[in-house]
């Protein structure tokens, strides 16, 4: 059983005998650097992006101050302080200390 597997791995590393390297471009070193130092030409976003932001954050800035404005009137209305809880639910005499 040993043989067998010192034998696959010498087959495996013998296949490798014939292979020669790869070469390389050479002058790869200097089209990446030539890329590199180059300033890319900036795109100017569209106007009508620019718009449909604007519009978009207004919309939700919009909906934020109206349900604010709401939850504020509809507080006033529904306010409800303890003593109408504890005359309504009769808790004058159950309640409890802790230590």
């Amino acid at each position: 059983m040993k043989k067998n597997q010192e034998q696959w791995i010498d087959e495996v590393m013998g296949s490798l005998q014939g292979i020669q390297p790869a070469e390389g471009n050479p002058y790869l070193h200097t089209r990446i650097l030539a890329r590199l130092q180059q300033n890319p030409a900036r795109q100017s976003v569209q106007v009508k992006w620019v718009y449909t932001v604007a519009i978009a954050f207004t919309v939700m800035l919009l909906l934020n101050v109206m349900g604010w404005n709401m939850s504020f009137s509809n507080d006033e209305q529904d306010s409800v302080d303890i003593e109408t809880v504890i005359n309504e639910y009769e808790l004058e005499n159950n309640y409890t200390s802790l230590p």
